[in-house]
């Protein structure tokens, strides 16, 4: 407070000459003053600094309005008594603390820092910025600056302040909105406005000769080389990537006003009146204002996540966003890479000088970083992205991954899943952000009592397993207090945090000794790190490693003895225990999938693939059938023996049996038709209510297509009726190929018949999908490239086996 008195010529003094100052206050959080007013303070002039625009702000503007209108000031606020003397001049600017009515806004923390004073003297109002740092007095001069340069545009659309320079840095700007509201709404004035500014101002330059792109650059790497660890490295490298898309392409600039938020301007009669043009630019990005509006306010204000503020740009930007790029032959996604990277690069530099960071700068750096991810996400890896996006999130928060490769995290392998130990909050939290994530199409969750796991399902289809662990635990007991481990963590030159060796040791030993298994021999190389630990812990673990021997009785017996596993506490984890037991009965349903086509349509690669697709990215059990459900075996293996019909089956080439009689016929197609009606449901509840993903490798549209196949004749008809009573699979894909593609791969049928059975599979599948409810189940494929192949079947069933 003093150097605001002193900035006014006042002097806090403790005797001689001196007149009493009384003053109340209403406090930050860290308990530093906010807003400063005068005891006569007629008014909540306080409220000029305060955005009010919710429930929540509405409600504390009323709540301020009655305690004044009431006289209860001294009931609620701090008091406080300051002794002053001065003689109450700034040049022209004269201010009597004594008479006048004035509120004070200490500022918001940072090397910007400037304190604002409003002041009302009689019907005359104003305000008057005051730097604090060196830095704040050149933002305060740039402000004046900013303010004669848009009034030199002569605005015909919006109003602007006079300002002046006053002595000691301050300046003084005009209350040009004493009628006007604010409002958190981008409108028909906002548009208006910026459209004006882009007439005037608007060119083309390029990346290379664009000085407000070239300051993101030189601002990015003195965010690098500040080596200030709040950073992410990953953000970092993020904007760096996006800088070399952007690189030498052109770009269209306009004047901005570069800090275009609801809380720098008023709306009176549909006319904006805008303040603070500090950080006004010559040449930003076209539409940095119109970004920033939005974006900061869902930031801020709606605590939004990423993906609906991009679509709020969508919508509030609309044709008009698009009609302006389009007027200076640039387009909105173009615009809004160039503003995130000057805008993030400009302010990581400047968070990187600031000693503490309030709630707001970390709320900031997350959505941002998602951003990033958003409009990289066409040319990048999307899952490695959001793999970098995760750990940028935790970048600030207590954690620790287990056996994580030392690798760059976006580089882990598609089959690869992440188990991170962290607090139970910071777990929920995550989840929570993730589910509203721009790049992620479903969340699946299933949580115990001591993690979740939790598999994330992209919106190209690719597949993140993740598992949450906040107790490490095996069955009833905990292994280690995850505390300690969270207290000793350490980074990889990759910025990420691990488990200590020692801790990694000990939780391996436990894992896989409690499990009756031993040491993966590529984790045997860290008990070399754990040389100087002494607990009884990491002895038993480190001496049966070197004994070959799986020591689990000690083990149990000795996590056993520790606290967490003793008196009220053990009888908590066993009761969780139970409860984790009973809830792990219950299984999301599985699914069957059949795929058919002619030999050489490459059903067993594809399936192959799908399998393991399934089983590593999904978590899936599969169970791979041939033809039908298999509960009777094949007819020649009542005569032959199972293994002699089978051996015989696969050696032989297709459609070779001679059997023309119709009796025959009717009795192979019955015995396998029952096959099909008991076997059904016998597949369903062992594999499909258990969870299982069942393949069919051909099915029963073999009977009706290529029944001869089977060594049967008979009407297609009737062979077609008989599948109105199976239960129909989740999705049926016929694969297939042109002749000369197929005798590539399989000389087993001539061209005449693969044409001949393609176009009756094609047709089959056509009729069968007719509904829209069953056009989605068979679906026929060209399966030329195995992985647009791949890629087509996965995006159709991930969803579902999720």
């Amino acid at each position: 407070m003093n150097l605001f008195f002193e900035s006014l010529n006042y002097t806090a003094v403790t005797e001689g000459q001196h007149r009493t100052l009384p003053y109340y206050s209403i406090s930050n959080a860290d308990g530093s003053p906010r807003w400063v007013f005068p005891s006569h303070l007629a008014k909540p002039y306080f409220l000029k600094f305060y955005h009010v625009a919710g429930f929540k702000s509405q409600a504390f503007a009323l709540l301020s309005m009655l305690i004044f209108a009431f006289r209860l000031q001294r009931f609620i606020y701090k008091r406080t008594e300051v002794l002053l003397n001065g003689d109450q001049s700034i040049r022209d600017g004269n201010v009597n603390l004594f008479t006048d009515q004035w509120a004070l806004f200490t500022g918001t923390a940072g090397p910007n820092n400037k304190m604002v004073l409003f002041v009302q003297k009689g019907d005359k109002s104003g305000f008057m910025k005051i730097p604090v740092s060196g830095n704040a007095s050149e933002l305060v001069k740039k402000e004046h600056l900013g303010t004669l340069k848009i009034k030199a545009l002569n605005p015909e659309s919006f109003a602007v302040p006079e300002t002046e320079l006053l002595g000691k840095g301050i300046l003084r700007m005009d209350d040009i909105a004493k009628d006007g509201s604010r409002s958190n709404t981008f409108m028909q004035a906002h548009k208006t406005m910026l459209s004006e500014i882009a007439a005037k101002t608007a060119a083309t330059t390029t990346t290379q000769e664009n000085d407000s792109f070239q300051s993101g650059i030189a601002n990015l790497k003195k965010a690098y080389e500040s080596g200030d660890s709040r950073l992410s490295g990953s953000m970092l490298n993020r904007l760096q990537t996006l800088a070399d898309t952007l690189q030498r392409s052109e770009f269209t600039t306009s004047f901005s006003h570069g800090d275009f938020t609801p809380w720098n301007m008023f709306v009176n009669n549909g006319v904006l009146a805008v303040y603070d043009w500090e950080l006004a630019h010559d040449t930003h990005p076209l539409l940095f204002d119109a970004f920033h509006f939005i974006i900061q306010k869902g930031i801020l204000i709606d605590r939004k996540s990423w993906k609906e503020i991009r679509t709020e740009i969508n919508m509030l930007t609309g044709s008009w966003g698009v009609d302006l790029c389009q007027n200076h032959n640039t387009t909105l996604d173009h615009c809004l890479k160039l503003y995130l990277f000057v805008n993030v690069s400009n302010h990581l530099e400047l968070y990187s000088r600031q000693k503490e960071w309030h709630t707001q700068i970390h709320w900031l750096i997350e959505t941002w970083n998602e951003a990033l991810c958003d409009v990289l996400s066409t040319s990048e890896n999307n899952r490695g992205l959001l793999i970098d996006d995760i750990f940028v999130r935790l970048h600030n928060t207590p954690y620790a991954t287990i056996k994580f490769p030392n690798i760059p995290p976006s580089e882990l392998s598609a089959y690869s899943d992440i188990d991170i130990c962290l607090k139970k909050y910071d777990a929920l939290n995550l989840i929570n952000q993730l589910k509203s994530h721009s790049l992620v199409q479903k969340v699946i969750v299933n949580k115990t009592s001591f993690m979740a796991t939790v598999q994330i399902i992209l919106k190209n289809n690719d597949v993140l397993n993740l598992d949450l662990i906040w107790q490490l635990k095996w069955k009833n007991l905990e292994m280690m207090p995850v505390d300690g481990v969270l207290s000793r963590v350490q980074t990889n030159r990759f910025g990420i945090k691990v488990m200590k060796p020692t801790d990694l040791i000990n939780y391996l030993g436990l894992f896989y000794g409690l499990n009756g298994a031993m040491i993966p021999e590529k984790y045997m190389n860290s008990l070399e790190t754990g040389k100087m630990n002494t607990s009884v812990l990491h002895a038993i673990i480190v001496n049966s490693a070197q004994k070959n021997e799986i020591a689990k009785e000690q083990l149990v017996a000795e996590i056993k003895s520790k606290a967490p596993n003793k008196g009220f506490s053990s009888v908590v984890n066993s009761a969780n225990y139970i409860i984790d037991t009973l809830k792990g009965f219950i299984k999301p349903k599985g699914m069957i999938i059949t795929f058919s086509g002619v030999d050489g349509a490459g059903k067993s690669t594809v399936i192959e693939h799908i399998r393991t697709e399934f089983e590593k990215k999904m978590r899936r059990k599969v169970v791979v059938l041939r033809h039908r459900p298999s509960l009777l075996p094949i007819l020649s293996a009542w005569t032959k023996g199972k293994a002699q019909a089978e051996s015989d089956a696969a050696h032989t080439l297709p459609r070779q049996g001679s059997n023309q009689s119709m009796l025959s016929s009717v009795v192979r197609f019955s015995y396998y038709y029952t096959d099909y009606l008991a076997g059904q449901f016998y597949i369903y509840i062992r594999h499909v209510l258990r969870g299982d993903i069942v393949l069919y490798d051909r099915y029963y549209f073999d009977f009706i297509n290529d029944s001869v196949r089977s060594n049967i004749r008979l009407p297609e008809r009737f062979l077609r009726a008989g599948y109105f009573f199976l239960m129909k699979p989740d999705y049926n894909f016929f694969l297939y190929a042109d002749a000369d593609t197929i005798l590539s791969r399989k000389q087993e049928l001539d061209r005449d018949t693969i044409s001949a059975l393609t176009g009756k599979y094609l047709t089959l599948f056509k009729n069968l999908g007719t509904s829209k409810k069953m056009a989605s189940r068979y679906i026929a494929i060209e399966n030329k490239n195995l992985d647009a192949t791949i890629n087509q079947i996965i995006s159709k069933t991930t969803g579902k086996a999720a």
